[in-house]
């Protein structure tokens, strides 16, 4: 009889107070096929990869068994799983740059000089031209560090492939050409067991797909028949969050403009980001700038806020301000900037609340009795949050505590430097929708960096294309 190329029974896995993090979750792996795990931020799609491969953090505890290739391994055994590494399991971690070592150059980085002429082949049967091997990781594309994994996990022996994350953070472009990688590795004989956000991946991997809740598999079974017809309703609702399904925006009739960019120009070293560009932001209008990573969407955004000057061109905030020599603090209060990684845009370690008491020299007096309540109320923050580091809440929740003290500014001009780039399907929408709820009431301008064409589409009227 066949074996599946793997196999969990009954994993759960509790935090050192008895807390069940991951209940009870089943599920198999064919032999050349894929598995693709789905659910929100926190939901423990991460706990059961770190459970598989023996890396759960201290402190926790796992129960249940795993099945490699006809071989049962208890979950509790972390050095019997661990010793499975290379020829059973291998792993393709989300951050291509933190997986590799900046010292060393590419080729013994995947395989040892005994393993050269696999490494080598491997490097090929993903593209990788021959000069590859000898360059460093910083001389790559994040694309071209992603294949360097691949390749990697295509040189050990390893039946199965777990991919964290291989969509994260990437366009659409990079979105196929990830996909195509793993599906390389089915084509070598492997299997794939993906994490992901990105029902992208699931459909183009085929295979069983699973949703993931609280810790709970909520459902699971053929990509295409769970996503046709989802039994559950949080299944639903996660299709649903897809942008493709999102209704579009309206334009806005506004003619008053919030800033007027014209003939800008752009270099970083010997290289031109973008020139002779002109853009013009009115009141109550949404719109994006889209581009590959790389080609400037974040640099723009800069030099409209005048954050960055550019070689050519000029800015003009409302009533005709130079960004560059604002001497008022309230007009430059006006123009904000909501960043990437909601974490960076706070200190670590010091208590939000305390952040906000921060800004008492800036803020109008009585802003935190007054202002921040209906703030937190209408963004759906529990006030008991701001008691809290920054990194005791999740993605979403610090997205929209950051949303909330720019708020406090009543801002003319948001500037949103891919305000969804980190979060899962179900945060992103509400986000996007509670971004546009703003900008209709406040009439304020927003301005969104992304590389997801499917949200531009949903929720920009005009675009700014680089690259």
């Amino acid at each position: 009889m066949s074996h599946p190329a793997l196999r969990i029974s009954d994993m759960s896995i509790k935090d050192k107070s008895g807390v069940l993090l991951v209940d009870r979750v089943c599920f198999s792996v064919e032999r050349g096929g894929a598995f693709v795990l789905i659910g929100e931020t926190g939901s423990g799609k991460s706990l059961v990869a770190q459970a598989v491969l023996g890396l759960l953090p201290a402190g926790l505890i796992v129960s249940g068994q795993i099945e490699c290739d006809g071989e049962m391994v208890n979950l509790a055994d972390r050095a019997a799983l661990r010793s499975h590494w290379t020829h059973q399991l291998a792993l393709v971690p989300q951050e291509p740059r933190s997986a590799l070592d900046p010292t060393m150059r590419i080729l013994p980085q995947i395989a040892g000089i005994a393993q050269q002429h696999r490494a080598r082949a491997a490097m090929s049967s993903v593209s990788l031209h021959h000069t590859v091997e000898r360059q460093y990781p910083f001389m790559l594309s994040g694309g071209m560090a992603q294949r360097v994994l691949v390749a990697g996990a295509l040189t050990t022996d390893a039946r199965v492939i777990i991919a964290d994350e291989p969509t994260k953070g990437l366009d659409d472009d990079r979105v196929e050409e990830a996909v195509l990688r793993l599906r390389q590795i089915q084509e070598h004989g492997r299997a794939v067991f993906a994490i992901t956000h990105d029902i992208r991946v699931a459909l183009g991997l085929g295979g069983q797909l699973a949703v993931m809740r609280d810790g709970q598999l909520l459902e699971q079974g053929p990509v295409h028949n769970l996503i046709s017809a989802p039994r559950h309703a949080y299944t639903r609702a996660w299709l649903g969050a897809d942008p493709d399904r999102w209704q579009a925006r309206k334009a806005s009739t506004s003619v008053d403009p919030v800033l007027e960019a014209r003939s800008l120009s752009y270099r970083v070293g010997s290289r031109t980001l973008f020139s002779d560009l002109s853009v013009r932001l009115h009141h109550g209008s949404i719109t994006a700038v889209i581009g590959p990573s790389g080609s400037g969407k974040t640099m723009l955004g800069n030099v409209l806020l005048g954050l960055a000057r550019p070689i050519a061109g000029s800015v003009r905030w409302k009533d005709g301000t130079d960004p560059h020599f604002v001497r008022r603090p309230s007009l430059r209060a006006q123009y904000q900037k909501l960043h990437q990684d909601p974490a960076s845009a706070f200190v670590p370690g010091r208590v939000i609340r305390q952040q906000f008491i921060d800004l008492s020299s800036v803020l109008p007096s009585g802003y935190m009795e007054r202002d921040l309540p209906p703030l937190l109320e209408r963004l759906g923050i529990n006030p008991g949050l701001l008691d809290r580091r920054p990194d005791e809440v999740s993605g979403g929740q610090l997205q929209r505590i950051a949303i909330a003290r720019l708020l406090l500014f009543e801002p003319l001009l948001l500037v949103a430097d891919e305000p969804t780039s980190r979060l899962d399907p179900l945060v992103q929408r509400e986000v996007m929708e509670l971004l546009q709820e703003l900008v209709n009431e406040r009439g304020m301008a927003l301005l969104i960096t992304s590389h997801d064409r499917r949200l531009v589409r949903a929720v920009a009227y005009d675009v700014i294309e680089l690259g």
